[in-house]
């Protein structure tokens, strides 16, 4: 099967974007969340961590000032929760009422990629990149990540972001506080 960080790639190619680095979310949405510390990066993050849905975000960009936010929302079973929408840039992001559907702004390529690629018991297919865990509320331990840009996007509480390069930046270039998992003991 074609790795998603490839079909990805090949879909930005097809629209005229490109993906500078693959970024992909895990939303936890409720009181209990799992730290990096606990999370087990080796299962299902729904196994693991009871995650009652989980947020895919895809970052499809061709400079600062235009790009699109791909959000689908799946259940723990690997289906659809949610019809998948958009984030463009032209949007003020002040509410769902800006958000656009999927099929309204990007070809359908997209929305298939998905199901192909998470389908079945393993939600987890990104073995390949880096894991960083991003917490942008203050609560975080007393820590106040640079968040304040990027809260403007995502306003859920925990984030898991997958990405090639250990430097995140949001869709403006302002680095966000980042915290790595405790490497296990072999």
């Amino acid at each position: 099967m074609i790795g998603l960080s490839d079909y990805l790639k090949k879909i930005a190619e097809k629209i005229n974007y490109k993906i500078e680095e693959i970024k992909i979310f895990f939303s936890a949405p409720k009181p209990e969340r799992p730290s990096s510390e606990t999370l087990n990066i080796e299962k299902s993050p729904a196994q693991e961590a009871n995650f009652q849905w989980i947020a895919y975000q895809v970052l499809f960009t061709k400079n600062r000032d235009d790009y699109y936010i791909y959000s689908i929302s799946l259940n723990p079973d690997g289906k659809e929760k949610e019809p998948a929408i958009v984030f463009p840039s032209d949007s003020d992001w002040s509410g769902a009422n800006k958000r656009r559907p999927a099929k309204d702004i990007i070809p359908g390529d997209i929305k298939r990629a998905f199901p192909k690629v998470l389908k079945g018991p393993n939600l987890f297919p990104f073995r390949e990149y880096q894991t960083i865990y991003v917490n942008i509320h203050k609560s975080d331990k007393g820590k106040s990540y640079s968040g304040k840009e990027f809260k403007k996007f995502f306003d859920n509480d925990f984030y898991v972001v997958i990405s090639k390069n250990r430097e995140l930046k949001n869709p403006f270039g302002k680095l966000i506080g980042m915290k790595y998992p405790k490497k296990e003991e072999k």
